[in-house]
């Protein structure tokens, strides 16, 4: 906040009394993302957020009637910051857990296909073929995805190690210099991660669900979900969704 000069000054700046807020302010949403999750968020050469997730808020707000700003975070740190006040919505290729549930509330799905699955990422020279190939070997996924869970789940039963990190742009920066053997991702991420780094392959990861979906997240008993939740059935009835994902989702 700006130095405080007097008390009376700062309470004549906000309409006619201390604690009061225009229009203009209400309808201004900070927005949580994390790039580097290509094709849901990335960034340009300008530092400007792009991708289907940016394009997907951007369209959604503007029918529901809100001005955005954008924050860049981890993404382990969203549904805590969700709740602490740090943003009002968050989108951020985020599946609907059980888990994740409990600590915020989730908007109608976005984006939901069959093709969305788990996949293996290794350099085109690995010898891993197959699930079972990962038996002892040393993994790399992104922290608090749903990718995570499905490796500590896979763990015992394939004496896993692995490497937790923040973001992909790392983990493909171990498995270039070898030290993980494999990243699991979602397929959509894996292909885009092959465009921008050559010498990757993927195949499918025959363990854990198939991922359901995304969808944007509120701290909970938010009344924005409500707004957001009739923009995107907007969106889908109208065909934009579907022109959204065919801009950001064929190979």
């Amino acid at each position: 906040m700006k130095k405080l000069l007097s008390v009376l000054f700062v309470c004549s700046l906000v309409l006619s009394g201390c604690g009061g807020s225009s229009d203009s302010d209400d309808k201004k949403l900070t927005v949580l993302t994390n790039s580097g999750y290509p094709p849901y968020e990335m960034v340009d050469e300008n530092g400007d957020l792009y991708g289907f997730d940016i394009d997907v808020m951007t369209r959604a707000a503007e029918i529901a009637g809100y001005e955005i700003e954008w924050k860049d975070m981890d993404f382990d740190a969203i549904p805590e910051s969700l709740n602490q006040g740090k943003g009002d919505v968050a989108i951020a290729g985020m599946t609907p857990s059980a888990e994740r549930a409990e600590k915020v509330d989730f908007s109608e799905m976005y984006y939901t296909s069959d093709s969305m699955k788990n996949v293996v990422l290794v350099k085109e020279g690995s010898d891993l073929q197959t699930t079972a190939d990962l038996k002892g070997k040393n993994v790399g996924i992104q922290m608090g995805t749903v990718q995570e869970l499905v490796v500590d789940n896979m763990q015992e039963d394939y004496d896993l190690s692995f490497k937790k990190l923040k973001t992909y742009a790392d983990l493909v920066q171990e498995l270039n210099k070898g030290v993980i053997d494999a990243m699991i991702v979602e397929q959509a991420t894996a292909i885009d991660l092959m465009k921008s780094n050559d010498g990757l392959r993927y195949y499918i990861l025959e363990e854990g669900d198939e991922l359901a979906g995304n969808a944007m997240a509120f701290k909970k008993d938010s009344e924005l979900k409500a707004d957001f939740d009739k923009a995107i059935n907007e969106m889908k009835e109208s065909g934009e969704l579907d022109e959204l994902i065919q801009k950001w989702f064929t190979e």
